[in-house]
């Protein structure tokens, strides 16, 4: 018997048959191998040695680890506008040896707090570009030189031994103060209040849906700040978001211009360099991304809508595995990003030079847009699912060189077609499924049935499914009241938008079953009955509340609480009497 046990079955018998004379003890005695080598001491010995061996381990294994600096629980993070401003003064006009617990509360600021953050975040900077450099250069922070690379990557990627920091907020506050020329100062708590700021967007964005996207575009912006001097640490921050950041980022990296003298400008950089952290995260690829957030409906369906605005080629067949999902919302992301892709203006397709045989050159394509993407990936599945509905192929341009308008509307069609025999099998497949679940004698497990199909978010035959669990209801208004009012309820809400009529009867049928429940208070009761008295005028139920508004108000017998009190009087007294509120029990454990 185990020491807990055996301690658990002294305590009841003690409170069961009196007051021990002493304290009960318990004695456990332990050993682990076989019955011949008890009596053998070095035997006994090396058993003991595994018997010990194993504690160690088991206690090792449950042992919690200390926690990692980077995991230390920050307290009082600020919560309003005016604690900002302290830490943040603080961090700027404070003593260097005491910027650690400003700049940590800075970083696990509430969400709140994110405008007051994004303000500061993107402040411009007084100092040069160099003063950065020097200070950074302490930790191995990478800067960017004037053509956009990272010197310091670079060499660590090609076998240099350099230092290369990959958390500038800890190794700026770990950074020894001898480090720090007197010059540099005011650079240096520049840096640890930015870096502050960076982890506590990527805070908000990875905790805040409604943020996410504009923390994503306050963190592309600070990447080309004072001419990109903490972009190394702003990918961080970027990545530190996760997936909630895969929609914005998307959509940040449609190229305003693919023409080669805007690759230099601002705006065309920033949308290179979202496109790079996608790609940084292994979600750069749509099959990736959408895979990465599949457990997530909701911010699966952003992530299909945001293909709508980037238009990928590659996402063309992933859009079209999710037209038919089982999810409402990313089935009508799926389908509008699709209906994205097959409408509209035709879009541009790039050319290239090719030398043809003989020693002349021609144009040719250089790649397919979205759009044929899109046509290749329709026709294909159809050709698997319903060949019927494919069109003869035609040419876009005709041999006059002109836009042959039908062909060039052929995926349109094609993508109508084929959402709609979508819908029509899933349509048959819910009736097939509604039809065997009825068919089913047992009601209980007709209603198990149709509420799974009620929980994919859609139900073909709405008004007769609403009519079983009415009838199912009525049979269990007696044995199972609560269950009866449920079904009543469900019946009422399938109903809705269909006949308005029937679900208000039915909801007023809920409510009045629901009145009848056992232990509901005598308020409760009136409540429930005015409620169907507003969907339903009927004499019976205003016979019953006027008996419950004039019953006199329920109170507990005398007897009853003078029966509570002396039962636990009693216990009491037992357990006083014999020791058990106050003295422990002692064990011993011999091993």
């Amino acid at each position: 018997m185990s020491p807990a046990r055996a301690l658990a079955a002294a305590a009841l018998v003690a409170t069961v048959t009196g007051c021990p004379q002493e304290t009960p003890e318990v004695e456990v005695n332990t050993y682990v191998g076989r019955s011949f080598e008890r009596n053998d001491p070095e035997l006994a010995q090396q058993a003991a040695t595994k018997v010990l061996a194993a504690l160690a381990e088991e206690f090792e294994a449950r042992t919690p680890e200390a926690p990692a600096a980077l995991e230390t629980v920050t307290t009082h993070p600020p919560r309003t506008v005016d604690e900002l401003e302290e830490l943040v003064s603080a961090v700027r006009r404070g003593p260097l040896d005491e910027l650690a617990g400003p700049a940590r509360r800075i970083a696990a600021a509430d969400a709140s707090l994110w405008p007051e953050l994004r303000v500061r975040l993107l402040a411009e900077r007084k100092a040069p570009k160099g003063d950065y450099r020097s200070l950074l250069s302490a930790i191995g922070g990478d800067v960017p030189n004037k053509y956009g690379y990272f010197k310091l990557a670079w060499k660590r990627a090609h076998g240099y031994d350099v230092r290369l920091s990959q958390d500038w907020f800890e190794d700026l506050l770990t950074l020894p103060r001898s480090k720090v020329s007197p010059g540099l100062i005011p650079v240096y708590r520049d840096c640890v209040l930015e870096t502050a700021l960076l982890r506590a967007a990527s805070k908000v964005g990875a905790g805040d849906p409604a943020q996410v996207d504009d923390v994503v575009d306050a963190l592309l912006d600070a990447a080309y700040l004072h001419r990109g001097t903490f972009r190394d640490e702003v990918g961080r921050a970027l990545v530190a978001v996760g997936d909630p950041a895969i929609p914005a980022l998307v959509v940040a990296s449609l190229s305003p211009s693919n023409r080669k003298r805007d690759q230099d400008k601002p705006e065309v950089k920033r949308a290179k360099y979202a496109e790079h952290v996608l790609d940084k995260m292994d979600r750069l690829h749509p099959a990736r991304a959408t895979e990465a957030v599949r457990t997530s409906p909701r911010l699966l369906a952003r992530v299909l809508e945001s293909y709508a605005v980037r238009r990928p080629g590659e996402a063309a067949s992933v859009l079209l595995g999710f037209a038919d999902d089982r999810s409402v919302e990313v089935r009508a992301a799926a389908r509008a990003a699709f209906d994205a892709y097959v409408s509209g203006p035709a879009p541009k397709s790039a050319g290239r030079t090719v030398r043809l045989l003989g020693g002349g050159t021609g144009r040719a394509l250089a790649y397919l847009n979205y759009r044929d993407r899109a046509r290749i990936a329709l026709r294909e599945q159809l050709g698997a699912d319903a060949p019927d509905l494919l069109e003869p192929e035609c040419e876009v341009v005709r041999e006059d060189g002109k836009l042959d308008t039908q062909c060039e509307q052929q995926p349109a069609r094609h993508t109508k077609a084929y959402f709609e025999w979508l819908d029509a099998r899933r349509l048959k497949a819910q009736r097939e499924a509604v039809d065997a679940a009825l068919a089913s004698t047992d009601p209980a497990a007709a209603a198990e049935s149709l509420d799974r199909l009620i929980a994919q978010g859609e139900l073909a035959e709405p008004v007769r499914v609403a009519t079983f669990f009415a009838d199912y209801a009525a049979q269990l208004r007696a044995p199972e009241p609560a269950r009866s009012a449920a079904l009543y309820r469900k019946a009422s809400m399938l109903l809705r938008g269909h006949d308005e009529g029937q679900a208000q009867a039915l909801h007023a049928e809920a409510l009045v079953v629901e009145a009848s429940l056992e232990d509901l208070p005598r308020t409760g009761r009136i409540m429930l009955i005015d409620r169907a008295l507003e969907v339903r005028d009927d004499a019976e139920l205003r016979a019953d509340r006027a008996a419950l508004a004039s019953a006199p108000a329920f109170e507990a017998p005398a007897v009853d609480r003078l029966r509570l009190w002396a039962g636990a009087g009693l216990v009491g007294a037992v357990l006083l009497a014999c020791g058990l509120l106050g003295a422990p029990l002692r064990r011993r454990l011999d091993l």
